[in-house]
């Protein structure tokens, strides 16, 4: 598929969208299953934590084409775990937390996932939020090769309890000193 020939548009998800964004985010979900990663399971992410994100505002996806082809929620300082790092932030300010990244599995290989995030790379600067924060299992290669492909620095892990541990990622966006 040519990007170039579709029109791709980052925006907040709407309430009408939800069926989309869950069939996406299932999709995603039960390869992720099937492929043995195990940092989604049957009960995450649910439709409740679906349609939370859209009630709350921080669904944000990527249209290719009129389709829906990447769902993310853009949590300002939103994970409560965040806090307690085995390791060290890069900042200690406001940010966003980027979580339940998923791109369809038709639109994969299309540089989509780079782009959400360069689009909330964009939230930042206007917003004047001085990071992002995301977090991934050990073994996502592909998020975590994404992650440091574009700058992300490694700070540490995250414990979920049972969900497990998770490798913390952060890209700085601005200098604190500039806010």
């Amino acid at each position: 598929m040519d990007t170039t020939e579709r029109n791709i548009e980052f925006r907040v998800a709407l309430l009408k969208d939800f069926d989309e964004c869950w069939q996406l985010i299932n999709k995603a979900r039960q390869q992720m299953i099937k492929s043995g990663l195990h940092q989604w399971t049957e009960g995450y992410p649910s439709e409740e934590d679906i349609l939370n994100d859209i009630n709350n505002g921080v669904a944000h996806v990527i249209t290719f084409g009129g389709k829906i082809a990447v769902y993310g929620a853009v949590i300002l300082n939103g994970e409560p775990k965040y806090d307690y790092i085995m390791g060290k932030w890069q900042t200690e300010s406001n940010y966003y937390a980027v979580h339940r990244l998923a791109t369809h599995p038709n639109f994969l290989r299309e540089g989509l996932a780079r782009t959400y995030i360069k689009q909330v790379e964009g939230l930042c600067e206007v917003e004047r939020i001085p990071s992002i924060k995301v977090d991934t299992h050990l073994k996502n290669i592909k998020m975590i090769r994404l992650l440091s492909s574009m700058g992300f620095c490694y700070c540490g892990t995250i414990d979920y309890g049972p969900r497990g541990k998770r490798v913390a990622f952060e890209y700085v966006t601005m200098n604190t000193t500039e806010l």
